[in-house]
């Protein structure tokens, strides 16, 4: 595990100093944490309840556009772009295959790296103090070896037996991809942004090669899930000093540009067109 954090840690180092070399106007890197669950969809379908107790952490940074040139726009609805490195744990039960089906659960569980890239539109509340936001986006992501098991479950004597899981390229599928979508808040304190997100995981990938592949398994389809409900932390970046303003100056500086653009300039800003006169 402690190998896991270092290269967090070391990914996020590398992240932070990519964004400095960008003359973004509005940037937040973040820390974030959750809890939920994890499942998979297996063709033909076998029941596979969801599995609870899965945690999730990493680093985020979210890209918004503006600045000097646009600074009275303030980018208040299209949001911007969402990347993240974390650890998602993942995991799955069913209905044991190898030994008494009546008796006994099978389950897995593994740790994966995943990087979610996505578009994420915001729109603004309470003088620009609470964010709402969407996340839309596509995921890749690498299962480690570290914390992988597989283990059964006595359903009658409630006794589990845990056996560490080694990974076979003829079987196993160490790379995954899908679909990953959110809503979320967050509420500025100055430069300082508490989030809270609930989040879906839709797997493309099956975690198992299929069955026309690997004829040691019975599926065709074996793709995993998440649902994640995430607690984070952000640091609010901003070059031209606009999110450093408070909401009174802000407009006052959207109306100080306006004054300076020619007569008859077109603005679009908070949904609406504006003409300046």
């Amino acid at each position: 595990m402690r190998k896991i954090a270092n290269i967090l840690v070391a990914l996020a180092l590398v992240t932070l100093a990519a964004t400095g070399t960008l003359s973004a106007q509005r940037q937040y890197f973040g820390v974030k944490g959750g809890w939920g669950e994890g499942d998979v969809r297996l063709y033909p379908h076998w029941t596979s309840p969801p599995v609870w107790g899965k945690m999730n952490g990493g680093f985020y940074w979210v890209y918004y556009g503006g600045g000097e040139e646009s600074a009275y726009l303030y980018d208040r609805y299209t949001g911007g772009v969402c990347v993240e490195l974390e650890l998602l744990q993942r995991g799955f039960q069913y209905a044991a295959l190898d030994r008494n089906t009546k008796r006994f659960t099978y389950g897995r569980h593994m740790n994966s790296i995943v990087v979610p890239v996505m578009w994420q539109p915001h729109m603004f509340l309470f003088e620009e103090r609470l964010r709402l936001f969407l996340n839309a986006g596509a995921t890749l992501s690498y299962n480690l070896d570290a914390g992988s098991i597989e283990y059964y479950i006595d359903n009658v004597t409630g006794e589990r037996e845990n056996i560490d899981y080694e990974w076979q390229t003829v079987r196993d599928n160490r790379w995954g991809y899908g679909l990953v979508v959110g809503l979320g808040g967050g509420w500025n304190f100055e430069r300082i942004e508490v989030m809270l997100e609930a989040r879906y995981y839709f797997g493309y990938s099956d975690i198992v090669k299929r069955k026309t592949i690997y004829l040691g398994t019975q599926f065709l389809r074996s793709p995993l899930d998440n649902i994640n409900l995430s607690l984070g932390v952000a640091y609010r970046f901003d070059h031209s000093g606009w999110i450093a303003m408070s909401p009174a100056q802000r407009r006052a500086a959207r109306e100080a540009r306006r004054e300076l653009l020619p007569s008859g300039t077109i603005l679009s800003e908070g949904g609406s067109t504006i003409e300046v006169k």
